[in-house]
């Protein structure tokens, strides 16, 4: 009866001897190695059966097993297919002792899991999809309101603790309606997307860029002091005006003012104080002509010392 239940388990079931050489095995873990019948792998080795990198492998665990008597369990091992695709086995492995206690060989057992693999990677891209939404602009892919605004009150607390150097951008594109009106809105979102794209090409890897509203886009520059930060401004600036912006409707030029604040020129300003004066230096940029970049001038004292 027990010969029965272990040759019919799903499981791969196998004792092997301390040379690592099979010694019994049920119909499961024949087929694990390739071959239909249980004769074949007696007496011989992984190294018979699987690639020598792969046996090399599992020949090095079952050696720990055996030197250390200790088990090992749970291990993920993956074996490639001949058609490409990979086979994720559950494996444990103990120390087979006699009756003296010498440990003489190892048992094995394993669980293919690759199915269940699959449905963790489906559920994990699933939760990774859903974190993404949750905090970033669905068409433009930046980060959302929400979410920049915590990102600019967490750069703010931080730069004031290190008496760091932070610069805050807020830019709108001149004219926005103008292209909605008469090109439609599908044509209106293909210029945010573009916009959106261009920004993040110009912008350092760690600098922060979101979508604050419809057609403005807040940007925070860590590590970014008063001499380089009408500078940057400027290469966002440039970035948008250099080229004319591909869409359905053709070639659509495009520019874009900017207010600029170096917060640390303003004390230790709250992200609430940051974005009405970086919104006062934006509308001073459209005022002026559009198409250019303010910095905010700080009051004769600051809001908070």
């Amino acid at each position: 009866m027990l010969r029965a239940v272990v040759a019919n388990l799903p499981d791969m079931i196998y004792a092997k001897d301390a040379e690592s050489r099979f010694l019994l095995a049920n119909k499961a873990a024949a087929n694990n190695a390739g071959t239909i019948s249980i004769a074949n792998l007696r007496g011989k080795t992984d190294f018979d059966f699987f690639p020598h990198e792969l046996a090399a492998e599992f020949f090095e665990d079952e050696r720990k097993v055996l030197l250390s008597g200790q088990p090992q369990v749970s291990k993920e091992e993956y074996i490639q297919e001949p058609n490409g695709q990979t086979r994720c086995i559950l494996t444990t492995k103990v120390p087979l002792f006699d009756a003296a206690g010498n440990t003489i060989g190892i048992v094995g057992i394993g669980r293919n899991i690759t199915k269940l693999k699959g449905v963790e990677a489906e559920l994990k891209r699933a939760r990774d999809e859903l974190a993404f939404k949750a905090d970033h602009d669905s068409l433009t892919s930046l980060l959302n309101r929400g979410a920049i605004l915590e990102m600019l009150s967490r750069e703010l607390a931080r730069s004031a603790r290190e008496n760091g150097r932070t610069t805050i951008l807020l830019g709108d594109l001149d004219l926005f309606k103008n292209v909605n009106d008469k090109f439609g809105h599908p044509v209106g979102d293909e210029v945010l997307i573009e916009t959106a794209s261009r920004l993040v090409k110009t912008v350092r890897p760690y600098d922060l860029v979101g979508r604050f509203g419809g057609e403005e886009f807040l940007v925070v520059l860590p590590g970014c002091a008063a001499p380089d930060a009408l500078a940057r401004a400027s290469q966002l600036r440039e970035a948008i005006a250099a080229s004319p912006i591909p869409t359905a409707a053709g070639l659509i030029p495009m520019t874009i003012s900017i207010g600029v604040l170096i917060a640390q020129e303003w004390g230790k300003p709250t992200s609430e104080e940051v974005l009405r004066e970086v919104d006062a230096a934006l509308y001073a940029s459209k005022a002026a002509g559009r198409n250019c970049c303010t910095v905010a001038a700080p009051p004769a004292l600051p809001l908070r010392a």
